[in-house]
């Protein structure tokens, strides 16, 4: 890559969060020669190694992110059935008819660990969409360690991912690699945090922000809360977002995790392009698995904010009422969507200023040639996605390339940039000729 090894110099006494942070000075990071030309697992389909072929048990695969991703692993040479495991046996069946004929349906509940380790086994891996995160990751996780199967899952609930942490030693002792929260966020974010870390001699702050433009979309992020109460199918990602906010969550600062009300720990942050946005800390994963790979870190954090502003004010009313036990997830989250339903106008109206719809900046914070710096990256371009790094974790593992075994974070698991440029590929958006990443660098006093 041409920018690996490089400088990026940036004025001193400039800084990128802040009340008067200076404006970003990007560069472009461009894709290597190999990733440029296409990854080995999307082109061409042949793709099984002397004929080796394996079965994959899509847990979850009815929904949108599920049904995208089997569609994408049923197409390669090396699995050769694909069942879709989900609650509603008539949509399972009819997700698998779409696949087509290497696709079965089975009627399974993701929270029945011993259920699903009995109809794990036989299968070579379970790729696990199924949600909301904080009920199902660690059922799941358990059931594999039961079967003997690998996984990969999305999951992205912290108190959840430390439970599943636990399983570790059991997970090796059954020669399994369960990789966890292989999606967006957490997933991409991993690596780019890991990424910007590995760019600096020694990292001792590592920040991710991702926000969400909702006022571009007004119908396919939120969903029908209508339809929700009708069938009972209630939006998981809208379910693990409100679960990231309620209550105390856990982030890593002074060296050691610590609980803090997210509406109480605001933080001003300039996204690239110059858009200042305030975002909250949430209680997703990365806080927990980085400072273990990464010794010498003070500070761990994840921030998310959504524009327009206003839309945090009803998210922590939802918040609240789950913290006090009034609401749970669920009931908050078709409460949240009512209320965006009833008056767009209100909560959907104003300037925004993001650069993208959605997008993530990591930035680490320490020393590079015993100078003291800050160094940023993001995507150039809508490319990050979900499915594309679970699809792309899930054929690693087929093809035996995660050697590794017991529970990993994706940083555990895999080589930061050439992962991202398969998952790319692999995902619905695709990067510009030539790139992946714009990046900056500031000194800093």
């Amino acid at each position: 890559m041409a920018s690996e090894g490089g400088r990026i110099r940036g004025p001193r006494r400039r800084h990128l969060h802040g009340r008067r942070p200076a404006a970003l000075r990007p560069r472009a990071n461009r894709l290597s020669d190999g990733a440029s030309r296409g990854s080995s697992y999307f082109a061409p389909a042949l793709d099984a190694p002397r004929g080796r072929t394996t079965r994959v048990l899509a847990v979850g695969g009815t929904g949108r992110i599920g049904r995208v991703s089997s569609k994408l692993l049923a197409r390669r040479e090396i699995v050769s059935e694909i069942c879709i495991a989900g609650r509603d046996l008539g949509l399972a069946q009819r997700t698998a008819g779409e696949i087509g004929s290497k696709a079965n349906a089975l009627e399974l509940d993701a929270t029945d660990a011993e259920r699903l380790a009995s109809a794990a086994r036989g299968y070579d891996l379970i790729v696990s969409t199924a949600g909301p995160d904080f009920r199902v990751a660690l059922p799941v996780a358990k059931a594999a360690v039961a079967a003997g199967v690998h996984l990969c899952d999305i999951a992205a609930d912290g108190p959840a991912l430390q439970k599943a942490l636990s399983l570790d030693a059991k997970a090796k002792e059954a020669n399994v690699s369960i990789v966890t929260g292989i999606g967006h966020v957490p997933g991409v974010s991993n690596l780019l945090m890991q990424y910007a870390a590995n760019q600096l001699d020694k990292a001792t702050d590592l920040q991710l922000c991702v926000w969400w433009d909702l006022s571009r979309d007004r119908a396919a992020l939120f969903g029908n809360p209508e339809e929700m109460k009708r069938t009972g199918r209630i939006n998981a990602s809208w379910q693990q977002v409100l679960a990231w906010v309620s209550g105390r969550v856990r982030t890593y600062r002074g060296g050691r995790l610590v609980a803090v009300d997210p509406f109480e720990n605001p933080q001003e942050v300039r996204l690239p392009g110059g858009a200042m946005v305030t975002a909250t800390p949430i209680g997703s994963t990365e806080p927990i698995t980085l400072p273990r790979r990464n010794r010498g870190l003070k500070s761990v954090s994840v921030l998310m904010a959504f524009l327009p502003r206003q839309l945090n004010d009803l998210l922590r009313e939802r918040a609240r009422e789950i913290a006090r036990g009034r609401s749970d997830p669920s009931k908050a989250t078709v409460a949240l969507l009512d209320a965006i339903a009833a008056d767009p106008d209100r909560w959907l109206r104003g300037p925004a200023g993001a650069p993208s719809d959605f997008g993530m900046m990591a930035t680490a914070s320490g020393t590079k040639d015993r100078r003291k710096i800050r160094y940023s990256c993001w995507p150039a371009g809508p490319w990050e996605s979900t499915v594309g790094p679970l699809t792309v974790a899930a054929l690693r593992i087929l093809h035996g390339k995660v050697r590794d075994r017991g529970v990993l974070p994706p940083e555990a698991a895999f080589e930061p940039l050439r992962f991202l440029e398969e998952a790319a590929r692999a995902g619905p958006g695709r990067p510009g000729p030539g790139r992946l990443l714009t990046e900056s660098r500031e000194s800093l006093k």
